[in-house]
């Protein structure tokens, strides 16, 4: 808790002052392999369920009770309530939890599967075209943002199996900072580690009525 405390009372303190963030240049990784896919659908659809979710007042209340007590480890709860929220959405999405996908084990020593937390699949998709979804929550912007990269950076490793991935996307949920400028520290990130930054299949806002932000990549 104390440690919470002096993170929060740190951003406020930088608050007074634009955050200015340089991106570096993308480097090319060979051992990522392909690039990750973007499709401009996708990121519209995984766009629209997020902002339906977030529109939610039980959501917006349970936020505002984990940041006003300082409660850490939330994530199995975050995906509980948008499993129920899928299960109840108007657009009938086909969707499971941590769905195995086989890595190639040939680049990957430390294990032979990636279970993103959750698979989602619109009505009317070409069946097992599924889109991956990972989220992450962490009180410091950096390190969410550096661990949602990790996860998209995996996408290379995973073989072709029976079911055909359309696109991965990564959502973190971190404490709310005006005077950072989050999408450049997105594309630092992610040149980081070879991959394209895609301006326009990137999503970052406060969640209203919250001390919260997300963003989506």
């Amino acid at each position: 808790m104390r440690l919470w405390c002096l993170a929060w009372v740190g951003l406020e303190m930088m608050a007074g002052c634009r955050y200015q963030y340089a991106p570096r240049e993308a480097v090319p990784d060979e051992n990522l392999g392909m690039k990750m896919k973007k499709p401009k659908a996708d990121f519209e659809y995984m766009h629209d369920l997020l902002n339906g979710f977030f529109k939610m007042p039980n959501i917006r209340s349970a936020l505002r009770v984990i940041q006003e007590q300082q409660i850490t480890g939330w994530e199995i709860w975050f995906q509980v309530e948008f499993a129920r929220f899928l299960s109840e959405h108007i657009s009938e999405p086909d969707w499971e939890r941590e769905y195995a996908v086989e890595f190639d084990y040939r680049r990957e020593k430390l294990g032979y599967f990636f279970k993103p937390d959750f698979i989602i699949r619109k009505k009317h998709w070409p069946k097992d075209r599924y889109v991956a979804l990972e989220i992450k929550q962490h009180i410091q912007l950096g390190n969410c943002l550096t661990n949602m990269v990790a996860d998209l950076a995996k996408v290379a490793k995973i073989r072709k199996s029976q079911l055909d991935l359309r696109s991965i996307w990564a959502l973190g949920i971190f404490p709310y900072d005006p005077a950072i400028d989050v999408r450049a520290m997105i594309q630092d990130k992610l040149y980081g580690v070879g991959q394209p930054y895609h301006e326009t299949r990137t999503a970052t806002a406060r969640i209203p009525r919250t001390k919260f932000s997300y963003a989506l990549f």
